[in-house]
Protein backbone atom coordinates (compact mmCIF):
# COMPACT_ATOMS: atom_id res chain seq x y z
CA UNK A 1 0.00 0.00 0.00
CA UNK A 2 0.97 3.07 -1.03
CA UNK A 3 1.71 6.47 1.24
CA UNK A 4 -1.27 8.79 2.04
CA UNK A 5 -1.66 11.41 -0.77
CA UNK A 6 -2.97 14.87 0.02
CA UNK A 7 -4.50 17.60 -2.26
CA UNK A 8 -2.68 20.80 -2.52
CA UNK A 9 -3.50 23.71 -4.54
CA UNK A 10 -0.09 26.06 -5.11
CA UNK A 11 0.18 29.10 -7.09
CA UNK A 12 3.66 30.30 -8.63
CA UNK A 13 4.45 32.16 -11.16
CA UNK A 14 3.64 32.06 -15.37
CA UNK A 15 6.87 31.81 -16.46
CA UNK A 16 7.77 29.06 -14.01
CA UNK A 17 4.95 26.88 -14.63
CA UNK A 18 5.60 27.49 -18.40
CA UNK A 19 8.81 25.92 -18.07
CA UNK A 20 7.62 23.21 -16.31
CA UNK A 21 5.04 21.87 -18.72
CA UNK A 22 7.61 21.57 -21.00
CA UNK A 23 10.30 20.15 -19.10
CA UNK A 24 7.63 17.65 -17.47
CA UNK A 25 5.29 15.77 -18.88
CA UNK A 26 1.86 16.18 -17.08
CA UNK A 27 1.56 12.89 -15.85
CA UNK A 28 4.76 13.19 -14.32
CA UNK A 29 4.57 16.38 -12.90
CA UNK A 30 3.33 15.66 -9.40
CA UNK A 31 6.00 13.20 -9.18
CA UNK A 32 8.61 15.66 -10.46
CA UNK A 33 6.94 18.37 -7.80
CA UNK A 34 7.00 16.29 -4.94
CA UNK A 35 10.78 14.76 -5.35
CA UNK A 36 12.24 18.39 -5.60
CA UNK A 37 10.32 19.19 -2.83
CA UNK A 38 11.58 16.34 -0.57
CA UNK A 39 15.35 17.21 -1.69
CA UNK A 40 14.97 20.63 -0.84
CA UNK A 41 13.17 19.84 2.49
CA UNK A 42 15.63 17.34 3.55
CA UNK A 43 18.71 20.22 2.63
CA UNK A 44 17.32 22.52 4.95
CA UNK A 45 17.02 20.07 7.48
CA UNK A 46 20.81 18.99 6.80
CA UNK A 47 21.66 22.68 6.93
CA UNK A 48 19.88 22.86 10.25
CA UNK A 49 21.81 20.55 11.88
CA UNK A 50 25.17 21.26 10.68
CA UNK A 51 24.50 24.74 11.99
CA UNK A 52 23.16 23.35 15.32
CA UNK A 53 26.61 21.11 15.82
CA UNK A 54 28.50 24.21 14.41
CA UNK A 55 31.69 24.50 17.42
CA UNK A 56 31.27 20.89 18.90
CA UNK A 57 34.29 19.65 17.58
CA UNK A 58 37.42 20.64 19.73
CA UNK A 59 40.91 20.11 19.15
CA UNK A 60 41.10 19.61 22.74
CA UNK A 61 38.61 16.94 22.43
CA UNK A 62 40.30 15.12 19.83
CA UNK A 63 43.85 15.49 19.95
CA UNK A 64 44.92 11.93 17.86
CA UNK A 65 43.11 13.60 15.10
CA UNK A 66 45.73 16.72 14.66
CA UNK A 67 46.84 16.01 11.68
CA UNK A 68 45.91 14.65 7.98
CA UNK A 69 48.02 11.68 8.88
CA UNK A 70 46.02 11.15 12.25
CA UNK A 71 42.52 11.52 10.31
CA UNK A 72 43.68 9.23 7.89
CA UNK A 73 44.99 6.33 10.27
CA UNK A 74 41.52 6.91 11.63
CA UNK A 75 39.45 6.99 8.62
CA UNK A 76 41.47 3.17 7.35
CA UNK A 77 41.10 2.11 11.18
CA UNK A 78 37.24 2.33 10.54
CA UNK A 79 37.39 0.92 7.18
CA UNK A 80 38.69 -1.97 8.92
CA UNK A 81 35.73 -2.24 11.11
CA UNK A 82 33.45 -2.82 8.52
CA UNK A 83 29.68 -1.02 8.22
CA UNK A 84 28.89 0.18 11.59
CA UNK A 85 25.09 1.26 13.02
CA UNK A 86 25.77 4.57 14.10
CA UNK A 87 21.85 5.28 15.22
CA UNK A 88 22.40 4.88 18.47
CA UNK A 89 25.07 7.56 18.52
CA UNK A 90 23.95 9.95 16.30
CA UNK A 91 20.18 9.65 16.82
CA UNK A 92 17.53 7.89 14.53
CA UNK A 93 16.25 9.41 11.39
CA UNK A 94 13.38 11.77 11.92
Amino acid sequence: MGAVKERMNLYITKSLMDELRRAIPARERTKFVEEVLARELRRRRLKAAIKKSAGAWTDENHPELMTGEDIDRWIEEQRKLGSRDWSMEWGEDD
